[in-house]
């Protein structure tokens, strides 16, 4: 069942990411010891058959790669043979995707083999990629030339605009910087929807909407993007009104056919909670006359204006979360 009125109304409030160019800070070697992974600054230099090249982008991004490469000696003969590795924590880095045995499909892995026929070139790889590190390895190239890496970029992306953060002062330091983890997570979250996680679903569940919502009030204060969320369940329910657990953005808005009724009952909570907001009665107003849209009328009062006035006051439709007229 598809309404495609509350579909127009997600997709229009729904913002678009935008793109900042993060160059990579610096070299590493990573090494595994006994007591964990230490990491040491390398340099730069020409690749040959076998060798690694560890970059460092200096903090958590999502977004697309772009490496600038080049050669060092006689003309290209031959391809150059690439493998990349996407690396979050520099353990990653370590672990090989045909070793794995869990239950969760191997393709969200990042890692990618390339071939590159044409040297020098610019390359930006087409897929989206959640990390820190990157690990390029040549596999093979001709003994007539060496590989240089001469630039490499992520332009991130997030719809998270972070001059309208207010970072926590609280006063403990170790408090603060946990608060800036947190909101450096949601910010990558914040794609065109809240993803459950940049690097693997990479969609909207309504368990994760309920927190991201509330912690987005509180950070990145963006009540249009949780509204265009919330008018996506409402606008893709099963034919009998249940509300998916979540929704497929591409290539186009559709309902997940995971149905899980404890989920179905999170809907009201962030609906509420920003209906709450100075902007979310009229978030949430609808201008037409008569019942609402969906079938049902709900006085679902705000409790706030029952406690201070004692007169209950039509809210918004829990089912559909529209505000009757």
């Amino acid at each position: 069942m598809r309404n495609k009125a509350f579909l127009n109304t997600a997709l229009a409030c729904l913002p678009t990411p935008r793109e900042k160019l993060v160059p990579a800070l610096r070299c590493l070697r990573f090494a595994r010891k006994k007591d964990g992974i230490r990491a040491e600054e390398a340099e730069r230099k020409p690749l040959k058959k076998g060798d690694k090249l560890c970059l460092d982008f200096g903090d958590h991004q999502v977004g697309y790669l772009s490496l600038r490469l080049g050669f060092a000696g006689s003309h290209p003969d031959a391809p150059a043979w690439l493998r990349l590795q996407f690396a979050e924590q520099p353990a990653e880095l370590f672990e090989r995707a045909e070793d794995y045995r869990g239950w969760i499909s191997t393709g969200w892995i990042q890692t990618e083999q390339l071939h590159v026929d044409v040297l020098p070139c610019t390359l930006r790889l087409p897929r989206r990629y959640a990390f820190r590190d990157v690990q390029l390895e040549v596999l093979d190239l001709s003994s007539k030339y060496c590989l240089t890496v001469e630039e490499a970029v992520c332009a991130a992306v997030s719809s998270a605009e972070d001059a309208d953060l207010t970072p926590l002062a609280s006063g403990d330091e170790l408090l603060d910087r946990m608060d800036a983890v947190a909101c450096r997570t949601l910010h990558n979250c914040m794609q065109r929807v809240f993803e459950d996680g940049p690097k693997r679903d990479r969609r909207l569940w309504l368990g994760d909407l309920r927190l991201q919502a509330l912690a987005s009030c509180e950070s990145y204060r963006n009540p249009d993007m949780v509204k265009g969320c919330l008018y996506l369940f409402a606008a893709l329910p099963r034919e009998d009104g249940l509300l998916s657990a979540a929704i497929f953005l591409e290539p186009e808005p559709e309902a997940d056919d995971t149905f899980l009724p404890d989920y179905s009952l999170l809907f009201a909570d962030p609906m509420q909670q920003i209906f709450w907001t100075p902007q979310g009665a009229e978030h949430f107003r609808f201008s037409a006359t008569g019942p609402c849209p969906c079938g049902r009328w709900c006085c679902w009062s705000r409790g706030r204006r029952i406690r201070s006035s004692g007169k209950a006051r039509p809210g918004p439709c829990p089912f559909c979360c529209l505000r009757p007229p």
